[in-house]
């Protein structure tokens, strides 16, 4: 070893120095301990926005290396809107227009006039109101053969497809009672005899006219849409 005052070469084991004869103390100093202190990981938090399809990112505390494991989150599905309803309004297969015609010169002129004329006798009896409102209402099908018009309903629920049909929706009973007590009743009369003069003074020029105003009655009467 090195002697500390004259810096002379000594044995290893040698207590004093021969050249200066200094004493030699062996200093042996620890080599530090390098305590290496772990940093503080710090794991990311990434927030998405859950939708349909919508990766979410969700990070793990553990040692080592940060994973990120991709999580796909399913929303729910969401209800399905209310389907809509088809409603179609049609006219039933009836008699064609010179069909009708020719059943109104030949049988519709003469049994409609026996028909409105029980009709109102009906009306004018109270207890026979009902019956006498249903014939009015008929008078297009008696005198002119008119078809019936008719709705198809096409509903769809889901994968099922519904299909109705049935006669056109109504007025409320209440709105036709009331139009009927108001004016229905007055003006049907009115109405039937100005189609009847129509025939008559015209000398039949004025059958296409009457024959839509028959037609009409039953809207006359009760607002009725048949």
């Amino acid at each position: 070893m090195h002697c500390t005052s004259c810096d002379y070469l000594n044995p290893d084991d040698a207590r004093r120095c021969a050249n200066c004869g200094s004493d030699l103390i062996a200093v042996s100093q620890p080599s530090p301990v390098q305590v290496a202190s772990a940093a503080p990981v710090t794991i990311p938090l990434v927030t998405a926005p859950v939708g349909p399809q919508a990766p979410v990112a969700v990070a793990a505390p553990v040692a080592g290396p940060v994973q990120t494991v991709n999580v796909i989150v399913q929303a729910p599905a969401a209800a399905p809107a209310p389907s809509p309803t088809i409603i179609l309004a049609q006219n039933a297969a009836g008699p064609g227009c010179l069909v009708r015609a020719l059943y109104f010169c030949f049988i519709g002129l003469w049994l409609g006039f026996f028909w409105t004329g029980i009709a109102w006798l009906l009306l004018v009896s109270i207890l026979g109101l009902p019956l006498g409102l249903l014939m009015l209402n008929r008078i297009p099908q008696v005198m002119t053969l008119k078809p019936v018009r008719t709705e198809m309903k096409v509903v769809s629920q889901g994968s099922v497809t519904v299909v109705s049909q049935g006669r056109v929706a109504q007025h409320p009973f209440w709105l036709r009672a009331i139009y009927f007590v108001a004016v229905g009743w007055w003006f049907s009369a009115f109405w039937l005899s100005v189609a009847w003069a129509l025939i008559g003074v015209t000398l039949g020029l004025g059958l296409p006219l009457a024959f839509w105003m028959f037609d009409r009655t039953p809207a006359i009467v009760t607002l009725d849409r048949s």
